[in-house]
């Protein structure tokens, strides 16, 4: 996708682009000469982020997406595993970033296309917790007025966010409004790493994880 073809909110229109075009989320972390460098400056890595910028988003109320304060609306793009025991590992963004990102981001966007893996820095930090790694094929966008930060206990030490109750929820597959099926097919190929996680934690947390299954039905697509 061309991401030049879909029309970019004012607060995307004004990131630096890559040698692609494509513009350069604010918490990307960017290289030069094979070291971490500052917003800007050399080459961005798309598949990681600038573990400074994770502090100053929760200390400041800033959008993960663009940098920009937060308003009122907050908005967290999650997998469907992360709606299933509402566990992130990273800061809101306004809506109309998340709702960009939905649409135009080509790893989100694109349900087929698999991480790169490849040449990554030795020197990086990987997010709180243990992720799933895979592109889930479908994407939420979790709107909730509260929210807290924890230390993961298990997996990466890190801060992890444990998201409140939605005000709104919106799927997204192949850059447009997801289908129930989609929804469905993505959460039931992830579990088995969810509870690969919840068995780790022990048998409260694989108890939870039932309870946690039943609670994110009602909030998927209706058709």
């Amino acid at each position: 996708m061309n991401v030049s073809l879909r029309p970019m909110p004012d607060r995307i229109a004004r990131l630096p682009r890559d040698h692609r075009g494509f513009p350069v989320p604010w918490f990307v972390q960017w290289f030069k000469d094979g070291k971490a460098s500052d917003f800007g400056v050399g080459e961005p890595d798309f598949r990681i982020a600038d573990q400074r910028k994770l502090a100053r988003a929760i200390k400041h109320n800033l959008c993960w997406t663009c940098g920009d304060p937060l308003g009122r609306h907050r908005v967290f793009v999650i997998g469907p595993m992360c709606a299933v025991n509402r566990t992130i590992s990273e800061p809101p963004s306004h809506r109309e970033c998340a709702e960009f990102s939905a649409r135009s981001c080509p790893f989100l966007s694109h349900p087929r296309m698999r991480r790169n893996e490849k040449d990554l820095p030795d020197a990086r930090i990987p997010p709180g917790g243990i992720g799933i790694a895979r592109n889930p094929g479908a994407i939420c966008l979790w709107e909730c007025k509260e929210y807290e930060t924890f230390r993961a206990h298990v997996g990466h030490d890190g801060v992890l966010f444990s998201l409140g109750e939605p005000t709104r929820v919106d799927w997204y597959a192949n850059g447009r409004e997801a289908s129930r099926r989609e929804v469905l097919d993505s959460i039931m190929s992830g579990l088995p790493a969810l509870e690969k996680v919840a068995r780790l934690e022990g048998p409260d947390a694989l108890a939870a994880l039932d309870a946690y299954k039943e609670r994110v039905i009602p909030l998927l697509p209706a058709a």
